[in-house]
């Protein structure tokens, strides 16, 4: 008898069970609803202010055309705007690429090597490519290159000037030989390091 009576306070009378999903399932359906309205009228509302095509304003033309019954010509439908002044252009923006860095041995006494970090200025997008493709061949340039400096000329800030102007010229040169873009506006650098 027992057992029966911890039975039955163990199980929910069927009735409780079935009458809270159902006033659940109304109210998520009343929300849903009530949402869908709500969407259905912004849309509406957006639809009506910024879409709608806004009707054509009745010119002189169109008045006299509209009594005749007479075709209206699209010149006769809307007038000219007046033309505005030509809005300059911005200037282009530059395209960096980093070539990496470069480390070769100086014939100086008060150095013995030279470490150097380049990056590429352009504005042609086509020449980052063009880059990546012949830099076995820009590399070794490049090294040619700074194997060559000196110490002394390049402690001064006109010799670094100098290093960058030679190291983009080299780099034209190759990209033009190449038949690439070589459009390259400055050589930057990232590091210079002598020791």
């Amino acid at each position: 008898m027992a057992e029966k009576k911890k039975k039955a306070a163990a199980k929910p009378p069927a009735n409780a069970g079935a009458a809270k999903p159902a006033g659940t399932r109304i109210k998520l359906i009343v929300i849903l609803l009530l949402a869908l309205l709500l969407l259905g009228g912004a849309g509406f509302a957006v639809y009506y202010f910024f879409l709608q095509p806004k009707p054509a304003e009745p010119t002189e033309g169109m008045a006299g055309a509209e009594g005749t019954g007479a075709p209206q010509t699209p010149a006769a439908q809307s007038p000219q705007p007046a033309p505005t002044p030509a809005q300059p252009a911005p200037p282009p923006t530059p395209v960096y690429h980093n070539l990496g860095s470069f480390t070769v041995n100086l014939n100086s006494a008060q150095a013995r090597f030279l470490r150097v970090g380049l990056v590429v200025s352009t504005l042609s997008p086509l020449v980052p490519a063009a880059l990546d493709k012949h830099k076995p061949r820009l590399r070794n340039d490049i090294l040619s290159l700074l194997a060559t400096q000196d110490f002394a000329l390049l402690n001064t800030p006109e010799g670094k000037e100098a290093l960058r102007e030679a190291l983009r010229q080299t780099l034209v040169r190759a990209l033009a030989s190449s038949g690439e873009p070589s459009d390259i506006r400055d050589v930057l650098f990232n590091d210079l390091i002598m020791q």
